[in-house]
């Protein structure tokens, strides 16, 4: 399925994103911006602050993931191209190692776009 990549991983990201700030509580972070302002905000996150430090890892990849999908948009709509095979393997990669880290992780979502950039790129290479 061609163009879909960078649409794909946006929607994974704005979706991570929606539950980690909508709703903290279902992920075991209930009232953790109560915390990170009773913290003052400004460098919350450290290592001794393990609820805030796993928040803000929670937070992160979500908004990541975002900016990577609307560059992988722009690769196959804008240049018109497909994505590079490195991409796809790549985020193979990432997908597994987490997966392997936590199996009731969204992840399983970007590996299904892994393997689409993969297909795709190949079909590219054979037709091209």
């Amino acid at each position: 399925m061609n163009k879909i990549n960078g649409l794909a991983l946006i929607m994974i990201g704005l979706l991570h994103s929606a539950i980690a700030l909508g709703i903290p509580g279902a992920l075991g972070f209930s009232g953790i911006w109560q915390e990170i302002i009773s913290l003052g905000v400004v460098d919350a996150a450290k290592s001794n602050q393990l609820r805030i430090w796993g928040y803000y890892w929670l937070l992160v990849p979500g908004f990541l993931m975002i900016l990577y999908g609307f560059l992988c948009h722009w690769i196959e709509n804008q240049l018109n191209l497909p994505l590079p095979a490195f991409v796809g393997w790549g985020l193979l990669i990432v997908s597994c190692f987490c997966i392997l880290l936590d199996i009731d992780t969204g992840f399983w979502l970007v590996l299904l776009v892994a393997v689409n950039a993969i297909i795709t790129s190949r079909h590219a290479k054979v037709e091209g």
